[in-house]
């Protein structure tokens, strides 16, 4: 049981952040930190790294030195969890925690916001998926097929659609506009290289052979800031916005379970859904951090 352990942590590890809660053996909150990115598409040994250092940072911030893992019960939701190999990989390099529950974001993400009972979640982020708990213990999945095939709505969905539309005005086939400027001055920016002066075609072209899913997913912020003044911006939020519609309506065709919509992009898509799924939605009680510490006090209820 908790008694067992000094503290329980909790971990949310996505694309662009990772945070981590730590907790007492009495559920009271001890402290928490983010950190960098630990989505497993890098690498189990960089998701290791990201998730270590924010926990070390999370003792540090609550002034209190961090016990040895033998001491720690950690449940951890990561992204890529769902990829067979990484997850093996991923659980390979795990240390030695004194117990240790694993499974996707998406999985502590539907824990948290339905706090174990029956429900759906679309989370929005750097990537996207939608799962739904239903009555029977059954539970389904949709997208989370990961970038650039899948992970339709998501951060990185629409920095690469936000990129395409850039490429269309530096061609002429499209006509400059507020989302096509701060692209560009992004890219320029956010470059692997910084030279003033260079052509629209040379600065995004550079940006391009660096970019990976997270650099697209910053896009997506400028996406949300122009929608009210650049029509090529409402129109990739309108196009996910019926992305999501769509989703919810394969989770839940009877539109019976509750929906929380979670992650950083999605307040920013409520606008645009019909009255309908606007009406049905729901805030999710806790985060996916508060998910995976309700996956290890299961766990250890259950040992």
């Amino acid at each position: 049981m908790d008694q067992a352990y000094d503290y329980l942590i909790g971990v949310d590890g996505g694309g662009t952040k990772t945070l981590v809660r730590v907790v007492r053996a009495d559920g009271s909150l001890l402290g928490e930190a983010v950190g960098a990115g630990s989505a497993l598409r890098n690498g189990a040994a960089t998701a290791w790294d990201a998730i270590l250092t924010t926990l070390q940072r999370a003792f540090s911030n609550a002034g209190v030195a961090m016990p040895p893992f033998r001491k720690l019960a950690a449940g951890m939701g990561v992204a890529g969890f769902n990829v067979a190999q990484w997850a093996e990989d991923f659980r390979a390099k795990a240390p030695a925690f004194g117990a240790l529950q694993l499974a996707s974001d998406a999985t502590t993400t539907l824990l948290g916001a339905h706090q174990g009972k029956t429900g759906a979640i679309i989370a929005v982020g750097t990537g996207t998926i939608g799962v739904a708990l239903y009555a029977d213990g059954s539970e389904r999945v949709v997208d989370g097929w990961g970038f650039p095939s899948g992970d339709d709505a998501s951060g990185a969905w629409m920095g690469l659609r936000a990129i395409n539309h850039v490429q269309h005005v530096v061609d002429g086939r499209a006509p400059h506009g507020a989302l096509s400027a701060a692209t560009v001055a992004f890219c320029e920016t956010d470059g692997a290289s910084n030279m003033p002066g260079r052509a629209e075609r040379d600065v995004v072209l550079d940006w391009l052979s660096q970019a990976d899913q997270a650099a697209f997913a910053r896009l997506a912020r400028l996406v949300i800031a122009h929608a009210d003044n650049d029509p090529a911006a409402r129109n990739i939020l309108v196009q996910a916005a019926a992305e999501l519609e769509l989703m919810a309506a394969t989770l839940d065709p009877e539109q019976q379970l509750p929906l929380a919509l979670c992650g950083g992009l999605a307040a920013a898509l409520q606008t645009y859904f019909s009255p309908a799924l606007q009406q049905r939605i729901t805030p999710p009680l806790a985060d996916s951090a508060d998910g995976a510490l309700l996956l290890v006090r299961k766990s250890l209820i259950l040992s």
